[in-house]
């Protein structure tokens, strides 16, 4: 009764339009931020964390119903939810894993890509680096694709087509970093936390496992 409810009132708060505009800004700015377009004094991770910021502040006005799904899931914190969580970044772990002994095979130049992508470490601190990737890289991703854009759009077009159309987005607008390995891992990314969110409706279980895949594969267990 209570998430009818929800989506009663987040049906009459959120436009369409505005559920197209959003959609729309994302197709935009994402890519700009990953074009590395960007002033020289300020670096990827600060201007990646800004511009998530300033999506979940414009969802959270326009979707109240947003926040209490988001302390919902919270409260109801489970060993389910940190399992699913842990296992879904356990399998991506072992899957980029093996991707990365198999790409050079296949893709020309793919060592050189996945250098560039650890090159957005440089001259960062350590903890600097976690914070960002924990506290808001990581939840800042899955609140605004799966948990506000995928969630709408489900509703909207349906499970499926509502999937495949983020799914496509999130890898779509990493594009302009002219990185073929970087689509690709956004690519695989975005269907596993799409359809994580699909089956179990749980943003935390989401963040957990974007959480620790990026702490793994940045910081602890790079490839």
């Amino acid at each position: 009764m209570a998430e009818k409810k929800l989506i009663r009132m987040e049906k009459k708060l959120l436009t369409q339009s505005q559920l197209y505009w959003l959609t729309i800004l994302s197709a935009v700015v994402f890519p700009l931020v990953f074009s590395g377009w960007r002033p020289a004094i300020i670096d990827f991770w600060s201007v990646f964390s800004a511009v998530l910021l300033i999506f979940l502040m414009v969802a959270l006005w326009l979707d109240p119903g947003f926040s209490q799904l988001i302390a919902g899931d919270a409260v109801t914190l489970g060993w389910r939810k940190v399992a699913i969580g842990l296992a879904s970044a356990v399998f991506l772990y072992a899957l980029f894993y093996a991707g990365n002994l198999l790409l050079p095979k296949l893709l020309i130049g793919s060592s050189g890509q996945v250098a560039s992508i650890y090159a957005l470490k440089s001259g960062q601190s350590q903890w600097r680096l976690g914070i960002f990737l924990a506290l808001i890289i990581g939840p800042g991703e899955e609140l605004w694709w799966r948990g506000f854009l995928q969630r709408h759009w489900t509703r909207r077009l349906g499970s499926w087509p509502g999937y495949w159309l983020v799914a496509g987005l999130y890898a779509a607008v990493h594009l302009t970093s002219r990185n073929p390995v970087l689509v690709l891992a956004a690519l695989v990314c975005g269907l596993v936390w799409g359809y994580q969110y699909l089956k179990f409706k749980s943003v935390l279980a989401n963040i957990i496992s974007h959480v620790l895949f990026d702490l793994a594969v940045f910081l602890f267990l790079p490839f």
